[in-house]
């Protein structure tokens, strides 16, 4: 699914140092006004213990969610 902000969807992180090179670039948008965080409205699979941060593109109105690996879960970052 195309978005204005250049998220692509990863279905599980290669490291930990991917993970932060994902959430460092979605700072830079906030940064510069392209992107805000939102509140986490449903938790991913209704689990609360996992680092889930939601965010929405202000050019599309996309709404994404990045959660951080906790292993074995490698982590996501995807359209709501």
């Amino acid at each position: 699914m195309p978005n204005d902000c250049g998220w692509k969807a990863v279905d599980g992180f290669e490291s930990f140092a991917d993970y932060e090179r994902v959430r460092g670039s979605i700072n830079d948008q906030i940064k510069a006004g392209l992107a805000e965080e939102r509140r986490v409205a449903k938790p991913y699979s209704g689990l609360e213990t996992l680092a889930e941060r939601w965010y929405r593109c202000r050019a599309s109105g996309q709404i994404w969610r990045l959660i951080a690996p906790d292993p074995p879960f490698p982590g996501v970052f995807e359209p709501v």
